[in-house]
């Protein structure tokens, strides 16, 4: 007899396989005309969707100072629970007169591993929280110096262009280029893009040296050298911040002065009270008996 529920569902592509090669084939030929660029991006997207959406270091703290409060909250409730247990069992062990126990029953065994869970999560939090603060001021670090060394790179670029002749700084500010229709050269900076020299022989000729000007003038600079910058500028910082840590394993730690108390006028410090009591053994004190 037939059954309709042993009927194959000819809609689930499961029991259809030629569907399922067709989207596999459909699959294989695109990533296959796609460059391996274009899959590295397409994978970096899918990876994102996954991850949801990157945080910025002020809100990744922010979400670390979160759980730590949490984390803070669920260790104190803990802490009062278990020593509220103890208290309770040691007030009945007090009504049929019996001393207080040092035994922990089950319960209390059982929080006391979850606290000591609790207090390893909230120690990572710490370390997590203390070293993102270190990225971030390593970053900050990188950032100022980064511009202290462009700020350096334009004070030597500026005095190559005060010693050209008038019509050769002309020739730059009008197109970024030498007379002869060279690129601009300079030993700070090397091969400068015209329109670069342009925008900067500008602010030269204006009088504008200092670099939040100079951005304001030429925005495209920093961006331009921002990955050579970044390589000194780390190498600088992290060179700096190498010499502090050896400065302060080297510094030796004062030694705290002793406090003495401070003695009423009149009156005699106890050290001393106690040197006339107690002699020198040897020395004759007073008049020899005779």
């Amino acid at each position: 007899m037939f059954n309709p529920e042993n009927a194959p569902n000819l809609n689930n592509t499961e029991l259809n396989p030629n569907e399922v090669e067709a989207d596999v084939s459909a699959a294989e030929k695109l990533e296959g005309e796609l460059t391996p660029e274009e899959l590295e991006k397409l994978k970096a997207e899918e990876e994102q969707e996954t991850r949801g959406p990157e945080l910025t270091p002020e809100e990744q703290l922010k979400n670390l100072e979160n759980k730590i409060e949490v984390r803070q909250q669920e260790i104190t409730e803990l802490t009062e629970s278990i020593e509220g247990t103890k208290a309770k069992l040691n007030e009945v062990r007090e009504k049929f007169g019996l001393p207080p126990s040092e035994e922990q029953p089950p319960s209390v065994l059982s929080d006391k591993e979850k606290l000591a869970k609790l207090q390893a999560e909230q120690e990572a939090l710490e370390k997590q929280k203390e070293e993102l603060i270190d990225q971030q001021e390593k970053e900050r670090l990188i950032r100022e110096e980064k511009e202290k060394i462009l700020q350096e790179k334009l004070d030597e670029l500026f005095k190559e262009f005060e010693t050209l002749a008038p019509r050769e700084l002309e020739s730059i500010v009008r197109s970024g280029k030498t007379r002869e229709g060279r690129n601009v050269e300079s030993s700070s900076m090397g091969k400068l893009d015209p329109e670069i020299a342009k925008s900067l022989a500008k602010a030269f000729k204006e009088g504008i040296k200092l670099l939040p000007k100079v951005l304001e003038v030429a925005p495209e600079l920093l961006k331009k050298f921002d990955e050579d910058l970044t390589k000194e500028a780390t190498e600088r910082v992290e060179q700096k911040l190498k010499e502090k840590k050896q400065n302060m394993e080297e510094k030796p730690e004062e030694p705290k002065s002793e406090e003495k108390p401070e003695i009423p006028e009149g009156k005699t410090p106890p050290d001393e009270i106690e040197s006339e009591q107690n002699p020198i053994e040897g020395e004759n004190i007073g008049s020899p008996k005779m």
